[in-house]
C-alpha cells in the first residue's frame, strides 16, 4: 500500500472499519505540519537554484532619451539637444575566491537538511498517529472496563437495598456500597473524559474523527533486534542526526565562502550600444562596443570580511555542537525505548496472571456468597480488584506496542513496517556526500543498556538471622490452576 492513494483533505466521517496503514497514511496526507515542512524543503532548493544563477552570463538592457544641455563651453555657445541610445551588456564572473561556489555548496546540504528535517516530521508525525489511534483503543477497552464494574456495583447496592428494607441488612453495609458505587460512577466518567481527549488529539493528527471499528494494530515485535551491542544502526539512518550533519556540512561551506571576501573578482564584460552624445548632427547614433576583463579587490572593508569569517567558524562550531547533542538526545530515547520494550515485556505475563488470578477469585466469591460465606461487600472487593487487574494488563499490552512503534520509529523504519513509502521521496545530489564521522557516533553512542535488573526476582529465606536474598527468577510465572474456596 503506498501514499499514492486518494485522500479525501477534511473529510469528518470516517469509514467505519480502518487500520492503522491507513490511519497513519491520511496523517501524513492531511496533517498541516508535513505540508509546511514540504514546503520549507521547496524553499530551500530554489534558495540554492537562485544563487547558482550567479555562475551563469548575466545580460542587461539600459536604453535612456531625453534633453541633454551643455553650457560654458569655452569659445563655443551653449548646447542643447535630444539624446537618445541603449546599452547591451554582457557580464560573466570569472572568479571570486571560490565565494559563489562554496555559497551554492552551503545552500546544497541547507536543502538536504530541509529534506532530512521532512523525513523527521514525518515519521514524528507517523508516531503520533500510532499513538493515537493505539490510545483510542486503549480508553475503549477502559470504558468498557468501568461501565461493567459500574453495573456490577449498582446490582450490589440494589441487593443490599433489599436486604435492608426487608431488615436483614447492616446501615453501614448501605452507606459503604453507595460509597463505592460512587466512586465506581467517578470512575466511569473520568474513562468517558480519557477518552474524549485522546478522541480529539486523534482528530487534530488525523482529520477526522476515529471510525467505529479500529483493527488490531501488527504485530512488529519480530521488527525489534534481539540482543544488539548498540544503536548504531539506527542512529545512522535516523533523519534528524542526519539533517544536523548537513548543517554542519552546509556551515562549513559557509566559512569558506566568507574566506574568498579576501580574494579578487575577476568578470568578463562584453558591451555594445549606440548614443548621441553631442549637439553635432554627424554625431548621431554613434556606436560604441567593448570586451573586457575587469578586476575588483577590496583593499579595506574596516574589517567586516574578518568577522565574517570569524562568525561562521564560530556557526560551524555550533553545528558541530547541536549534532553531538542531537546525538545524545537520540541514543537516549533509543535507550528508554529499549528499557521500556524489555520491562514491559517481563511484566507482561504476571499481569496476565494477576488478571486470570483475579477472574478465579471472582468466580469462587460468588459460589462462597451463594452458600453464605461471603458478603456483598466482599463481592465488591473481588470487583474492585478485578477491574484494576484489568485495567493494568490493557496499559501494559498498549505501552508495549507504543514502546516498540516508538524504536521502529526512531530507527527510521515506521512507515516500511505499516507497509507504506516515503510520501515526498527525493534525490538530492548532496546526499551522496553526507555521512556521520565515526568519532562523532564514538562520542555519543553507548552499549545496549543492561536490563538484568529488569528480570524477576525470587526471595530466599535464610534458617539464621541473615536477611533474605533476593536473586534472578529464571523460571516462568506458575499457573496455579487450583479451585480457590
Amino acid at each position: 500500500m503506498g501514499l499514492a492513494t486518494s485522500i479525501a483533505v477534511g473529510q469528518e466521517r470516517a469509514a467505519p472499519y480502518e487500520t492503522l496503514g491507513e490511519t497513519v497514511e491520511k496523517a501524513i496526507f492531511t496533517n498541516p505540519e508535513v505540508r509546511a515542512q514540504f514546503q520549507t524543503f521547496i524553499a530551500s532548493l530554489e534558495t540554492q537554484n537562485f544563487t547558482r544563477g550567479d555562475l551563469l552570463p548575466s545580460v542587461d538592457l539600459q536604453a535612456q532619451f531625453g534633453r541633454e544641455q551643455r553650457a560654458n563651453i569655452p569659445g563655443s555657445p551653449s548646447q542643447n539637444w535630444t539624446r537618445h541610445g541603449y546599452t547591451l551588456q554582457l557580464t560573466q564572473l570569472l572568479y571570486d575566491g571560490q565565494a559563489t561556489a562554496n555559497s551554492i555548496r552551503q545552500q546544497g546540504f541547507e536543502k538536504l537538511s530541509a529534506y532530512y528535517e521532512l523525513l523527521a516530521t514525518t515519521d514524528s508525525l507517523a508516531t503520533e498517529a500510532v499513538n493515537a489511534y493505539l490510545d483510542v483503543q486503549r480508553f475503549r477497552e477502559m470504558v468498557q472496563y468501568a461501565e461493567e464494574n459500574y453495573a456490577i456495583h449498582e446490582k450490589t447496592m440494589t441487593l443490599i437495598r433489599e436486604r435492608q428494607e426487608s431488615g436483614v441488612g447492616r446501615g453501614v453495609d448501605y452507606e459503604q456500597a453507595a460509597g463505592r458505587l460512587a466512586l465506581a460512577q467517578s470512575n466511569l466518567m473520568q474513562e468517558n473524559n480519557n477518552l474524549n481527549d485522546v478522541v480529539q488529539r486523534y482528530r487534530r493528527i488525523v482529520g477526522q474523527y476515529p471510525p467505529d471499528v479500529l483493527s488490531p494494530p501488527p504485530d512488529v515485535s519480530d521488527k525489534i533486534p534481539k540482543e544488539p551491542p548498540n544503536f548504531r544502526s539506527s542512529l545512522v539512518e535516523n533523519p534528524s542526526i542526519l539533517s544536523k550533519q548537513a548543517l554542519v556540512i552546509a556551515a562549513k561551506a559557509s566559512r569558506e565562502a566568507a574566506k574568498g571576501q579576501f580574494a579578487p573578482v575577476v568578470e568578463l564584460r562584453a558591451s555594445t550600444g549606440r548614443d548621441r552624445p553631442q549637439e553635432d548632427p554627424t554625431a548621431h547614433d554613434i556606436q560604441t562596443s567593448n570586451v573586457q576583463v575587469v578586476m575588483s579587490y577590496n583593499l579595506y572593508r574596516g574589517g567586516s570580511d574578518s568577522a565574517r569569517v570569524r562568525q561562521t567558524a564560530a556557526q560551524w562550531y555550533a553545528a558541530r555542537d547541536v549534532r553531538d547533542y542531537t546525538c545524545r538526545n537520540l541514543q537516549q530515547e533509543l535507550s528508554t525505548a529499549w528499557n521500556n520494550i524489555q520491562r514491559l515485556r517481563q511484566q507482561r505475563p504476571y499481569l496476565e496472571g494477576h488478571e486470570a488470578a483475579m477472574e478465579k477469585v471472582r468466580v469462587a466469591a460468588e459460589q462462597q456468597f451463594e452458600i453464605g460465606q461471603r458478603s456483598l461487600l466482599d463481592l465488591l472487593d473481588t470487583s474492585n480488584e478485578l477491574f484494576d487487574s484489568r485495567r493494568a494488563l490493557a496499559n501494559g499490552v498498549y505501552d508495549l506496542l507504543q514502546a516498540e512503534y516508538r524504536w521502529i520509529a526512531l530507527s527510521h523504519r515506521l512507515l516500511p513496517v505499516l507497509g507504506l513509502s516515503q510520501p515526498h521521496e527525493q534525490s538530492v545530489p548532496e546526499n551522496t556526500e553526507l555521512s556521520l564521522p565515526e568519532s562523532s557516533l564514538d562520542n555519543c553512542m553507548t552499549p545496549t543498556p543492561d536490563t538484568r535488573n529488569l528480570a524477576p526476582v525470587k526471595v530466599t529465606y535464610r534458617d539464621d538471622m541473615q536477611p533474605p536474598r533476593i536473586s534472578p527468577l529464571n523460571t516462568g510465572v506458575a499457573d496455579d490452576s487450583s479451585t480457590l474456596n
